[in-house]
């Protein structure tokens, strides 16, 4: 009598799947790494603001500025997947809708962070 299960559950296989855990640390952690990096981001970007077009590019040209830009990006639109993707499991019910939109979604982000960095790689090669 240890097994809590009914009896219909064990023949269906409803029950944990034992990987939930992962993508809810995953979010906790893109989470905590998104605090310095987007509060390092909005402070640079708001000073570069009225500095004018010429000087945005000449910090955006460096490396190391462009390197964490990406990394904010990219963590941002990992983050964003994850909790989309929450959303869409716990509301979708039906398995082919909701095949269609996680495959759509995974889509979405990987084609929005390589234009991420093909953008970032045009800024930080274009002379000012």
């Amino acid at each position: 009598m240890n097994n809590l299960r009914t009896s219909y559950k064990t023949v269906t296989g409803l029950g944990s799947a034992h990987r939930g855990t992962g993508a809810w640390l995953a979010q906790r952690l893109t989470a905590l790494a998104l605090i310095p990096l987007l509060a390092w981001f909005v402070s640079a970007l708001f000073l570069h603001l009225f500095a004018g077009r010429v000087a945005m590019l000449i910090w955006l040209r460096d490396p190391v500025t462009a390197f964490f830009v990406a990394l904010a990006l990219g963590i941002a639109f990992y983050h964003g997947y994850l909790g989309v993707r929450v959303v869409v499991e716990d509301y979708i019910h039906h398995g082919a809708a909701k095949w269609a939109v996680l495959v759509l979604l995974q889509w979405l982000v990987i084609v929005l962070g390589l234009a991420d960095i093909y953008v970032l790689i045009r800024l930080t090669l274009r002379t000012p």
